[in-house]
């Protein structure tokens, strides 16, 4: 990905070309449906966000599904990317939005759960059911708490992660038994936060921002609410890996009487779909358009890789390879 840092702002032309949708749609959806909330320069020319792109491209998707724009357009963005993934009818996804009961929460980290309750962020979670969050000084204090009861969701903030402090941590996060954990840090070695992210627990610099703070806690709420509903919590996988990157190196090495040596290249192209999968699989992402970017593009080399083992099997089939 690129390390220039995306505009803040964009024309309705721009965002056309970003959405591939017509300036002329963007318009009837901003009007009839109130679709996206336009900032206005003093020459009273609209000015969209990153948001608004994402919006117009989720709902260029959805219309496409077969989703009506006017019985969507109201949806946040969250929503439309679940929505999107999950295959569900809006009305089964504000269902699950408007029944769901609230979640628990545990925050570690006193600033940190008010700045979760600052009106500034619209939580809901935090502001209208704050009776549903646990909140502790310290990761100390949290782990010699004597109550042990499932929490939906673990925010936690510390300055620094030590090597002791990733072994408490990882015991907390198991005897709370969360389904989403936030770890928010200022200082910790790359290796330390790398045992973490492995654990399943989303790290994130303190420095994040409150919109980023804003869409992870809804992503998750969103996510733990169709959990409970029993809906599907992630879009359609791929297939697993079949062939192991040995077999593959093997296979590229036989030699064989296809003279285009097909063995060969389909082995490497196997061995490269596999590196790219994993590597879309735990790229890093900045905000929900990178995770969608990311999400996408690890799916389709999914499907490319399984589409290739199966030809791999019919040369191998074809030459009497053992795979």
């Amino acid at each position: 990905m690129s390390s220039i840092a995306p505009p803040l702002f964009y024309r309705i032309g721009a965002v056309s070309k970003l959405a591939n949708v017509p300036v002329t749609t963007l318009r009837i959806w901003e009007t009839r449906y109130r679709a996206f909330t336009p900032t206005k320069t003093h020459g009273q020319h609209r000015l969209y966000g990153q948001d608004d792109v994402l919006r117009a491209t989720l709902l260029k998707q959805l219309s496409e599904q077969g989703h009506a724009v006017s019985g969507i357009a109201s949806l946040d963005s969250t929503q439309l990317r679940l929505l999107h993934t999950q295959g569900l009818s809006a009305s089964a996804l504000q269902r699950v939005v408007t029944q769901a009961p609230p979640l628990s929460a545990c925050v570690v980290g006193t600033g940190f759960a008010k700045r979760l309750a600052s009106n500034r962020h619209k939580l809901g979670l935090f502001a209208e059911h704050s009776e549903r969050a646990k909140v502790f000084s310290d990761l100390a204090t949290a782990c010699a708490a004597t109550e042990r009861t499932p929490t939906d969701l673990l925010l936690i903030r510390l300055n620094t992660i030590q090597d002791s402090t990733v072994s408490d941590l990882l015991e907390f996060v198991r005897r709370s038994r969360a389904t989403h954990t936030l770890l928010l840090y200022v200082y910790g070695a790359s290796s330390n936060l790398q045992t973490l992210s492995n654990a399943g627990i989303t790290v994130r610099k303190d420095s994040i921002s409150d919109a980023e703070l804003s869409e992870w806690v809804r992503n998750a709420s969103l996510e733990q609410a169709l959990r409970r509903a029993g809906a599907p919590t992630t879009g359609r996988k791929a297939t697993p890996k079949k062939y192991s990157d040995e077999t593959l190196s093997r296979v590229a090495n036989i030699s064989t009487a296809v003279l285009c040596e097909c063995p060969r290249h389909v082995a490497e192209l196997l061995t490269q779909l596999s590196s790219f999968e994993q590597y879309s699989q735990e790229c890093l992402n900045k905000n929900s358009a990178d995770q969608q970017l990311h999400e996408h593009l690890a799916e389709v080399s999914g499907h490319a890789r399984a589409l290739f083992e199966h030809a791999l099997e019919l040369i191998a089939a074809h030459e009497g390879i053992t795979l």
